[in-house]
């Protein structure tokens, strides 16, 4: 009996280019081809349907990779979520994205996709955890490919961001929150035209939003029900000499009242959409990697 495809033994990398050059450590990955098959499904005097009147249909690739990135794997990162290269460790969104190559080894074999795209990027912690980054994603194509073909790459070992390297602002005032999550959602789309893979991925709108749970104390009141007002967020992840802020220029949090789920603590639950302000874009980022 053959030894088992053990989960591993994976390994996950990106690039600009096939072969892929960027390696990243992972915590778990769906990204794959999902096939069709076309039946003409016909009156045919029987409620059998023939084999024979079938064909291959188009086949979509998506799936979703979540990983703990640290400070230079996210100066890879970034650049595929937002669509722009670094510029002095600035980070800005773009309408056009960039599209990855991906490769999988899944120990069997060698999965490569072609023509990825992020659909979505949500960063996330909580108390006493790592942020976490899960990246929903849009290809093209999908190539199956032998076993021990996947580059050999050497991973980075710089460590992760943690929940408590955050200190966060809301309109110039400092909060603490028991969590807090970033979404960047791209809007992302395939075509497929007369072809059976899609011909063209692209995004079609934009939306950045900001969620926090905070303590509803006297100190918080003043956040409840401020809707379209907007205010300045800036989060800053910092871990000795090396930083990453999140700076939202106008964010618009809608009412959503504290209510009692339990005789636990109240909290205030913040739910904010950013938007731009000027020439100023809803989201920037400033990710310094260098200590």
């Amino acid at each position: 009996m053959a030894a088992p495809a053990v989960g591993f033994a994976a390994k996950f990398a990106i690039g600009t280019a096939d072969p892929v050059d960027q390696p990243l450590e992972f915590l778990s990955e769906s990204l794959r081809k999902t096939g069709t098959v076309l039946d003409t499904g016909g009156i045919r005097g029987t409620r059998s349907h023939d084999a024979a009147r079938t064909r291959n249909g188009t086949y979509t690739v998506a799936g979703t990779v979540t990983l703990n990135p640290s400070p230079l794997e996210l100066d890879d990162l970034l650049p595929w979520i937002l669509g722009t290269n670094e510029a002095a460790d600035v980070f800005a969104l773009a309408d056009l994205l960039q599209s990855r190559f991906i490769q999988f080894d899944r120990v069997t074999k060698v999965f490569k996709y072609a023509g990825v795209y992020v659909n979505r990027a949500t960063f996330r912690a909580s108390e006493g955890g790592f942020v976490e980054l899960s990246l929903d994603l849009i290809g093209q194509t999908e190539t199956v490919a032998a076993a021990g073909s996947f580059p050999s790459l050497t991973l980075n070992t710089d460590p992760p961001y943690v929940f408590h390297d955050l200190a966060f602002t809301i309109g110039g005032t400092t909060y603490q929150s028991k969590e807090i999550e970033i979404v960047v959602d791209n809007r992302v789309v395939s075509r497929f035209l007369n072809s059976q893979t899609a011909t063209g991925v692209f995004a079609i709108d934009r939306e950045v939003s900001v969620r926090f749970t905070l303590p509803y104390s006297t100190d918080e009141v003043a956040l409840y029900d401020t809707g379209a007002t907007g205010a300045i967020v800036n989060a800053t992840f910092t871990n000795g000499g090396v930083s990453c802020l999140f700076s939202m220029v106008n964010v618009q949090f809608p009412a959503e009242a504290p209510i009692v789920e339990s005789k636990d603590e109240i909290v205030l639950a913040l739910n904010g959409i950013a938007r731009k302000s000027g020439a100023t874009l809803e989201l920037v980022v400033t990710s310094d990697s260098t200590a």
